[in-house]
């Protein structure tokens, strides 16, 4: 019987728990965060402050995540995604386009023109490639030894044509994962709206892993240096799960932040003894 052993795990902005965590409840503090991005009028902001006030979602990550957590956080209502007239992100979502057109999802600093993406990622929407995907020419499949089959960076096709009723990571395999293996890194970056990163510490504040319930000290400012750069954003590290956030990186970080990617993968391979 051959044994895989499982040495370390890297993910950047992924999806761990319920969207309401990972979208709702931080989603109207992110635009206030970035006020100058949006650019709403005081109108539509007030809006969104009484509805995240209505909702639980103002000062729920100034009240419950806490370094070290004083329970179990709980959801700011009775439904997992967003209970009726909460749906605050796609509130946001919908202002932000009528003041930006070109707003993504997935990097909220884009403006017009909307450019080409040499991967076809689509952006908020589908945009028209004028030129083949890279990894979808035929030199490059035949240069990487690649099967001779249409390309692309994420599937038309419903991969869980049935549903997924499994838990989220966070409440099931993640923590098992991050005791059993040497080095967890989990990648944020801090222009992503899509998933945003003060989710991602509510959730790691929710999750016991190692006999713990998420991180015991806070994650201090400005301590992910970059070589060659500096300070590029936050990190943190403890028992095993070392969480970094990237300044003005999307969803995609090794896309919109290589560098500072690249560093967060010599870590876990072991080519750097600290983050």
């Amino acid at each position: 019987m051959r044994l895989s052993y499982i040495l370390g795990t890297w993910t950047a902005d992924p999806s761990l728990s319920w969207d309401v965590v990972q979208e709702q409840i931080p989603a109207v503090d992110f635009v206030h965060k970035y006020e100058s991005v949006f650019a709403l009028n005081q109108t539509v902001m007030a809006q969104l402050d009484a509805v995240a006030e209505r909702c639980n979602y103002a000062g729920y990550f100034a009240k419950h995540v806490t370094y070290p957590p004083k329970g179990l956080l709980p959801l700011p209502g009775k439904s997992t995604e967003a209970d009726r007239g909460c749906d605050v992100w796609d509130m946001i979502f919908e202002a932000a386009l009528n003041v930006n057109p070109a707003f993504d999802i997935y990097r909220i600093f884009d403006t017009y023109p909307i450019l080409w993406d040499v991967l076809g990622f689509p952006g908020s929407f589908p945009q028209t490639q004028v030129e083949p995907l890279y990894f979808d020419r035929a030199d490059v499949k035949k240069a990487i030894h690649a099967p001779n089959v249409p390309w692309a960076e994420c599937s038309d096709v419903n991969v869980f044509p049935r549903g997924d009723g499994s838990l989220p990571s966070a409440l099931s395999v993640l923590p098992n994962v991050i005791e059993k293996n040497n080095r967890t890194v989990i990648v944020h970056g801090l222009a992503d709206f899509i998933l945003i990163a003060e989710g991602t510490r509510i959730v790691i504040q929710n999750m016991t892993w190692a006999g713990k319930q998420g991180f015991q000290t806070p994650i201090a400012n400005d301590s992910f240096i970059v070589d060659g750069v500096g300070a590029l954003g936050n990190m943190h590290s403890e028992r095993g799960l070392t969480y970094f956030e990237v300044a003005l990186s999307g969803h995609m970080v090794p896309q919109f932040s290589p560098k500072a990617a690249f560093q967060t993968m010599q870590y876990l391979m072991g080519f750097r003894q600290k983050p």
